[in-house]
């Protein structure tokens, strides 16, 4: 039986990944600097919960013993912290002999000459010093991560940013999930190698997602065009934290300058199934929107 071991899982596409692996033909470890709040919210299935301490190495190479493929969910690409190098580190120690890389653009100086097809992070340049098989995967801005933010705003007439008439091929995180777990199951023989561009059908603007939340509630959606310090003044109002808030205008700031304006068919190409449209997961999502997530 195949041994898959997560580490890092510090945003939701991790998280999802950790339940979707639960139950196949595959024996689950997760790496956790808390493990008994890992087992409150993951359960017991078949999945094993390590505890690590990130400052003692010999704790992280005992944790990726007896691994056939780790997934490592970075943090923040451009400026990888400690926690994912010493993770990389301990797995190629431990002898994993394949490790699949979860990462996306973050900052929008290290990303504003690029584009998300020629993008790697510093932490995706680490792990090919290493000499192992790898595999990267890229996904763009969720739509998920979007409509959270839409969902907060729009029934107040509040939604808006920066992002302007900038597009982006945003992707739902559930494909993002079913692609990775597609890479990990199939493994290095099919997958080794190769980076992976997880988008959406299409590119979109922010006022196409609001002319689609328009058409499902029946009531006038805009998306408010604002400069940076206006956006920074309605999530403070909003109760957003300075580094939320950041993250946020960072994000849209990609959006604007065009970074993941590219559609790929790699979820396609891994899935068999065309991804998600912003359409499509409005309208399937809009109970949900209405009530404010």
């Amino acid at each position: 039986m195949t041994r898959i071991t997560v580490a890092g899982g510090r945003w939701a596409a991790a998280d999802n990944l950790i339940r979707a692996l639960t139950g196949l033909e595959v024996k689950v470890r997760v790496l956790t600097q808390n493990p008994r709040q890992a087992y409150e919210i993951y359960g017991k299935g078949s999945v094993e919960f390590v505890g690590i301490d990130i400052n003692d190495p010999l704790s992280l190479r005992v944790g990726f013993q007896d691994t056939d493929r780790a997934l490592l969910s970075s943090g923040i690409p451009e400026q990888p912290s400690r926690h994912d190098m010493a993770l990389i580190d301990a797995a190629v120690q431990a002898g994993v002999p394949y490790l699949v890389n979860l990462s996306a653009g973050g900052d929008v100086a290290y990303n504003r000459r690029q584009s998300m097809s020629d993008w790697r992070s510093k932490t995706d340049d680490h792990l090919a010093a290493q000499g192992i098989l790898t595999t990267l995967i890229h996904p763009a801005i969720s739509l998920d991560a979007i409509f959270d933010v839409a969902a907060t705003f729009y029934q107040s007439g509040q939604w808006g940013g920066i992002a302007s008439n900038g597009r982006a091929a945003l992707v739902d995180l559930r494909d993002v999930v079913s692609s990775t777990v597609r890479v990990l199951l199939d493994g290095p023989k099919r997958h080794g190698g190769k980076i992976y561009q997880l988008t959406g059908p299409f590119a979109v603007s922010m006022g196409y997602l609001a002319d689609c939340l328009s058409e499902n509630s029946g009531r006038q959606v805009r998306y408010h065009h604002r400069t940076p310090d206006e956006q920074r003044a309605v999530f403070r109002q909003a109760g957003s934290s300075v580094p939320r808030i950041d993250g946020l205008l960072a994000q849209e700031a990609l959006i604007r300058d065009g970074f993941y304006a590219a559609a790929t068919t790699d979820v396609f190409n891994l899935i068999g199934r065309p991804a998600c449209s912003a359409m499509s997961w409005v309208e399937e999502h809009f109970l949900l929107l209405n009530s404010g997530l």
